[in-house]
């Protein structure tokens, strides 16, 4: 007769990715991230993070440096620009940077400095990434 109609957390679909990389906690990557996969972030990455699928701050995580990628969520610190189609700031989360995104969801006590714009258009890292590979070779 009724239906729920609570909208359904998105940032699940993150969650039930395959991770295909994982950087575990008292790890410290110097360096860049660049692939088509999904990571879990649990350490510390000075450098920046460009990832297609998904990229997941876990809450002792930090990066230095910026982040792009599909869906980003936030339950750690990140000190850089990013730039996504959907970003979760979860409750533990903190962004120092400037962000750029399609749409976001900020938990109560989630934090971020610096500027918010949002976009209708597609943020399409795919090409990006194509273009970034074939100007390094």
């Amino acid at each position: 007769m009724f239906k729920n109609s609570t909208p359904k957390d998105k940032s699940k679909n993150l969650t039930n990715l395959p991770i295909e990389t994982v950087i575990a906690e008292g790890i410290t990557i110097q360096g860049d991230i660049l692939g088509e996969g999904a990571i879990r972030i649990d350490g510390k990455v000075e450098g920046n993070v460009q990832l297609s699928k998904g990229v997941i701050l876990g809450e002792k995580a930090e990066i230095i440096g910026s982040v792009k990628s599909s869906e980003v969520i936030v339950f750690g610190k990140l000190n850089g620009n990013l730039e996504c189609k959907d970003l979760y700031i979860k409750s533990t989360g903190k962004i120092d940077g400037n962000i750029l995104v399609n749409a976001f969801a900020v938990d109560m006590g989630g934090k971020y400095n610096g500027n918010l714009k949002m976009t209708q258009n597609e943020i399409n890292l795919n090409e990006k990434l194509e273009i970034k590979r074939t100007a390094e070779a």
